[in-house]
């Protein structure tokens, strides 16, 4: 883990990658020791036990540290985020599990 200073606390950090918490884009990425890959805390690749994480403020310490960036998330593209429908939908399922979407309300 590099520049502890700006980063929030290691277990914090660790509880948002393994929710996904989306608050936490652009906070920090996670290198993943066994696999050598780095990714955003909202990447949906199976969690890691957490002996095997390192955590990052910016893209090039994860580089510099010899990890590669992930082939799902792409923590190296800033623009590769859901559209804005699928962030409503993804929003609107949360708040509401058990509800219904229609086709026509899509």
């Amino acid at each position: 883990m590099k520049t502890p200073e700006l980063l929030p606390p290691p277990e914090t950090m660790y509880r948002a990658l393994l929710k996904r918490d989306a608050s936490f884009e652009g906070i920090f990425l996670v290198g993943v020791r066994t696999t050598g890959i780095f990714c955003r805390p909202t990447c949906t690749a199976k969690k890691p036990a957490r002996e095997n994480v390192d955590f990052f403020a910016t893209a090039g310490e994860a580089l510099h540290e010899g990890y590669r960036p992930c082939l799902r998330c792409h923590p190296m593209d800033p623009d590769k985020r859901p559209p804005k429908l699928i962030e409503r939908l993804r929003t609107e399922v949360e708040r509401a599990p058990d509800g219904r979407v229609t086709d026509k309300e899509l």
